[in-house]
């Protein structure tokens, strides 16, 4: 007798818990991952578990498991791949998750750090324990929110400060000295 789809989803999900259980950090979300419907879960799947330490726990928010799943398998060297901004699908309908450092030592989701990759790994599923709870208001509509302060010289952003040379900072150079030479001629033969 073959099992169900419902069956191995079950299953996958034990040797989850059992995994996370055996790791230590993530005991407090295994209450989250014991109550999950399996039938509401992808066959593919990455999912992002916080540590204990972050678990100033949202009180019965049922947004919160749907907002860290996402609905395709993705190991951390799949997630490095990622250019900084780009919105991961999630559960959670109209609510994605955006790379904030593709950094190998830093890499972040909505400002926060994945601290144990590839904790446990399928074929199917993937899970990786993160430091915080990822904040769907905060993130999930696409919008980054605004910095509260920027020092002066970072206002513009790391690539037009850096010090290199920008293809996008000298295009902006160019622009401005033809600009300024056509005002000049313009102004010289009226």
């Amino acid at each position: 007798m073959t099992p169900t789809t419902q069956q191995q989803q079950q299953q996958q999900l034990n040797n989850i818990i059992n995994a996370l259980v055996g790791f230590g950090d993530f005991a407090t979300w295994l209450t989250i991952l014991s109550t999950v419907n399996t039938t509401h879960l992808p066959v593919s799947a990455t999912l992002l578990v916080p540590q204990d330490a972050a678990m100033d726990l949202p009180s019965q928010d049922p947004f919160l498991f749907p907002y860290h799943v996402v609905p395709q398998r993705l190991t951390f060297s799949d997630l490095l791949l990622f250019p900084c901004r780009t919105r991961l699908p999630t559960l959670l309908r109209g609510k994605s998750i955006s790379v904030t450092d593709n950094s190998p030592l830093n890499f972040s989701l909505d400002a926060t750090p994945i601290t144990h990759p590839d904790l446990f790994s399928t074929p199917n599923v993937v899970v990786h324990g993160i430091h915080s709870f990822l904040n769907y208001s905060l993130f999930g509509d696409g919008i980054p929110p605004s910095p509260p302060f920027l020092p002066i010289g970072d206002a513009i952003g790391t690539e037009w400060n850096s010090g290199g040379s920008s293809s996008r900072l000298n295009d902006v150079v160019f622009f401005s000295f033809c600009f300024v030479l056509g005002v000049l001629v313009f102004f010289a033969f009226c």
